[in-house]
Order: structure tokens, then C-alpha cells, then sequence
């Protein structure tokens, strides 16, 4: 196992090569088993070591003890301190401001060398129980799938190695390390997971951990094969707020999911959000957004439109009115010509609402403004950008669909106004 282990990291290096490599150390047995070996492959190696100051004079014993070894082996050691329970006053979560904290310490010194990745030392165990902490946070099948050997600039060379196979290897070859007491509290879930939790399921069910990295593998799999689909789905609707539904009918449960985790749509609209699919046209889904670029998504006959956050009902159209002597010979719906006489009070446009109805040219009786956008082929999403054109009594256009026959001008009118609508006045 020994020659196998340092020829695989060997391998690994070669495969994901860089002109340096930072390896995040904690002082444990995982990290110092991959500093360990890493270091007989690679010369090019700087070590990260964060020290949180929660526990007092361990924290300190473990930052001198990596300190320690660096110094021994010749390796470039750069520390980061930092008081986390100061930052713990303000809110939050112990594990989550520490990963924060870390992470972004690990990215200043990769966007500062130019070619650099970063080693971390996760393996098949930490694999194993992100599965059930994903499952606890509803993921989706990209949480569930894990961690993968290669994430950017991040790699992962003893992924595949169990902790018991890596515990082996460290006291076959004497290997010291630091043992963090605080892995011992089942306070903390994944540490629940691993000493109490698992432990009892894989009691009852022998091949559960064989079953779960099964599962990831197959995860990873399809979602490989999904990525490009999921790709251009999402330019497509970034680009122009729209998905037809014949894109979208044809997607299984977790592409769904996927879709609306690379939108900020919460997965929890994952069932509402399919509904949509068979619902009549108008139906809509709403959230409460303050990150994302969405909040709300709406059927529509041929497609689902996905509204913004900044959208806003746009200004009303401006209109000039003028004094004419005659009518043209020809007409159009931006340009209204209507009897003056026949007018009550002042002209204003307004947005339309429910129960409007006008007497449209052509029709006998009255028709509601929404049978007139209905039968127009109005969008849903777009009705509520629509503005009618009225004076103190009636409705007078529909504007850009229909003119009211109550006070259109005719050869006959004395007054004649010719209201325009156009922008290039």
C-alpha cells in the first residue's frame, strides 16, 4: 500500500501539474499524511496553516508543530490568525465562518501566484459523510454527488482512500501529528455523523457506504452529461427571460433542480415550478428574493417567463396632441385622430384594470380590455405594461390595439385632434 499511495499522488501531480503547489495543513493526520507525501513528489510546495485561537494552547501547540516540521523539511510555512469567536459575536455558524475565513485565506495566496492550485486533504470518509450533511440541506444532485478530485484550482488527491486505509499508512511509516479533541464533539453534525449515526446505520445496513459513493458516482456521471444542456439553458434564459416549454417538458426531476439552483430559484418552488408546466396560461409562482436575479416565474402559452427583481412597470407612453383640419387616408395605431366635441374633460393615459371595457371600431356593443389582449396574444407578463388612453368620461384606445368608436373623428367633425403616440416627435 505504501508504494501504491506515493506512486498514485506521483500520478496525480503529473496529471494536475502547476508551477506551485499550496497544501492546506491543520496538523492533523490527514492533512500531515498528504504534506508527507506530496513533499517526496514536488519541491515547488508551500504549506497554509490557519490557527482560529478557539482552543487556547492547542491551537498554539498546532500551529508550532506544523511550524516544526516545515522548518525540518525545508518547506515555505505561511500562517493565518485569526480570533473566530470575535467573529462568532456578530452571528453565524462556528463551522461555516471557519471555512470562510479559511477559503478566502487559501484564495489570496492562489490569485497572487500566478499558475498555483491548492491541496486539501479530504478523503473517501469526509466524501461519504458530505452526502448525508447535502441530504440534511435538501441539495440537489450536484450536492449529493460531492466533492470531486479536481475543482478549479482545488484538488483533492486522496479522495479514494478510506480513513482507515490512510490511518494504516501513517503509522506504517511513523508519521507524527496533532490530534484535534474538538473531532471528538458530537456538538458539531458531521461529527455526530461520524461517531454515532453512521456507525448504527452501516450496523443494520453492511453495504450503506459502498451504496452512497455508488450513488455520487452515478450523480457525477449524469450530471457530466447534463452540463452542457444546463448551459445553454441558462444563457437562453438569462438572456432573454424565457424558456419554451418544449425545451423544458422533456427534463427529468433533477435537471430541473439544477436548472433552478443555477437561476437562485429556491428548490423549494421545484414542485411549483413543474406545475407550471401543465397550468393554464397566467399561472405563476412567486418568492421572496433578496439575492438572485429572480422572483417570480409566469406560464405562458408557448413558454415560461422568469421575472426580475428590478422589473418595474415601465412610465407611461407620452402622447402629443395637435389640431388638424382633415383625416388622413391613411391610419395607424399610434396615431388617434378624435373629435374634440365628443370629449369629456382632460386626456390622460392610465394602466388598465380588471373590469375596463371599451366599444372598439367594428364591434357592436362593449369588450373588456383583457379579451382584447387575450384575443391580441398579449403575454401575461407583459399585460401589466399595458396603458389605455381616456378622457374624464370613457375609455378612448386600447393604445396600441384598438380605438374606442365613441369619439373618433369622422369627415364630418368640426374639431378634429390628432393624438400621437410616436417617439419621434
Amino acid at each position: 500500500m505504501q508504494n501504491k499511495l506515493q506512486e498514485e499522488i506521483s500520478s496525480f501531480l503529473t496529471k494536475h501539474a502547476a508551477a506551485h503547489y499550496f497544501i492546506a495543513v491543520s496538523g492533523g493526520i490527514d492533512s500531515m499524511l498528504l504534506l508527507d507525501l506530496v513533499s517526496e513528489c514536488s519541491t515547488n510546495l508551500t504549506v497554509l496553516h490557519v490557527n482560529y485561537q478557539l482552543r487556547g494552547a492547542d491551537s498554539e501547540a498546532d500551529q508550532a508543530f506544523v511550524e516544526t516540521y516545515c522548518q525540518s523539511k525545508g518547506i515555505p510555512c505561511i500562517v493565518h490568525r485569526i480570533r473566530l469567536s470575535d467573529k462568532l459575536k456578530e452571528g453565524g455558524n462556528l463551522q461555516q465562518l471557519a471555512r470562510e475565513e479559511r477559503y478566502a485565506f487559501f484564495k489570496e495566496h492562489l490569485d497572487g501566484t500566478p499558475q498555483s492550485r491548492l491541496l486539501v486533504a479530504h478523503h473517501q470518509d469526509d466524501q461519504y459523510e458530505t452526502f448525508w450533511l447535502q441530504l440534511k440541506r435538501g441539495a440537489g444532485m450536484a450536492g449529493l454527488k460531492g466533492m470531486l478530485p479536481e475543482n478549479g484550482r482545488i484538488l483533492r488527491p486522496l479522495l479514494s482512500y478510506s480513513r482507515q486505509e490512510l490511518s494504516t499508512y501513517a503509522h506504517a511509516i511513523s508519521l507524527s501529528w496533532r490530534e484535534d479533541v474538538s473531532n471528538q464533539k458530537t456538538m458539531y453534525l458531521r461529527n455526530a455523523l461520524r461517531l454515532k449515526i453512521l456507525p448504527a446505520l452501516e450496523k443494520e445496513v453492511p453495504t450503506l457506504r459502498h451504496s452512497v459513493l455508488y450513488i455520487q458516482e452515478l450523480f457525477h456521471a449524469q450530471l457530466v452529461d447534463f452540463e452542457s444542456t444546463l448551459q445553454a439553458l441558462l444563457k437562453e434564459i438569462k438572456k432573454n427571460d424565457i424558456i419554451h416549454l418544449d425545451e423544458i417538458n422533456h427534463l427529468v426531476d433533477f435537471q430541473i433542480i439544477e436548472l433552478l439552483k443555477g437561476l437562485g430559484i429556491p428548490t423549494a418552488h421545484h414542485l411549483g415550478f413543474t406545475t407550471l408546466l401543465s397550468a393554464e396560461k397566467g399561472k405563476k409562482i412567486t418568492w421572496d428574493a433578496t439575492t438572485g436575479e429572480y422572483h417570480e416565474v409566469v406560464r405562458e402559452r408557448t413558454h415560461l417567463r422568469f421575472v426580475r427583481r428590478t422589473e418595474n412597470l415601465q412610465a407611461p407612453p407620452c402622447f402629443q396632441v395637435e389640431k388638424v383640419n382633415e383625416l388622413p387616408t391613411h391610419f395607424s395605431k399610434d396615431v388617434l385622430f378624435l373629435d374634440a366635441l365628443r370629449l369629456k374633460g382632460d386626456l390622460h393615459v392610465r394602466p388598465w384594470k380588471n373590469a375596463d371595457r371599451m366599444q372598439p371600431i367594428g364591434l357592436n356593443g362593449s369588450k373588456l380590455i383583457s379579451d382584447i389582449l387575450k384575443d391580441a396574444h398579449v403575454q401575461h407578463s407583459d399585460k401589466k405594461q399595458q396603458f389605455l388612453l381616456c378622457d374624464d368620461e370613457k375609455i378612448l384606445a386600447c393604445i396600441g390595439h384598438c380605438i374606442d368608436r365613441r369619439a373618433i373623428a369622422t369627415q364630418t367633425s368640426v374639431e378634429i385632434l390628432r393624438i400621437d403616440f410616436n417617439n419621434n416627435w
